[in-house]
C-alpha cells in the first residue's frame, strides 16, 4: 500500500488541504489492520489495498456516536450515525471481496470427526 495514496484519498474526499493530526494515528491503524490481513506473498502496492485501508478508516470513524447536522437556510439536515457505519461496513465487505485474492480467508468451518 501506497501511504501517500490513502491520504490523497482521504484529502478528496473530506475536502481537506492537508492531513489533520487526529487522523493519522486513525488512518495508520486502518492500514495495518490491512497489511495484517494480506496473505503471503501478496502484492502490498496492488491500488485496491488503499481503497480498502481508506474505506477501514471510513468504517472506524463512522463509529462515532454522534449525529452530523449541517443547516441549509432554516431546514437542519441530519445524518444517521448508524446509517453511516452500515454503509461504510457494507462498502469495506465489497472492497475485501474485490481484494480476496491478496487478503487471508478469515471464514472458520466446525466439522465433526
Amino acid at each position: 500500500m501506497v501511504q501517500n495514496q490513502i491520504r490523497s484519498l482521504f484529502l478528496l474526499f473530506a475536502g481537506e488541504e492537508e492531513l489533520p493530526d487526529a487522523v493519522q494515528p486513525v488512518l495508520d491503524e486502518a492500514i495495518l489492520e490491512v497489511q495484517q490481513a494480506l496473505k503471503d506473498g501478496a502484492d502490498e502496492d496492488d491500488a485496491r489495498l488503499n481503497w480498502l485501508a481508506f474505506l477501514r478508516y471510513t468504517e472506524i470513524t463512522a463509529a462515532r456516536d454522534r449525529a452530523a447536522c449541517t443547516f441549509a437556510g432554516t431546514i437542519a439536515q441530519n445524518t444517521d450515525a448508524a446509517q453511516k457505519l452500515e454503509f461504510a461496513g457494507l462498502l469495506v465487505q465489497a472492497y475485501r471481496r474485490l481484494c480476496r485474492s491478496l487478503l487471508e480467508d478469515e471464514t472458520f468451518l466446525f466439522q465433526t470427526v
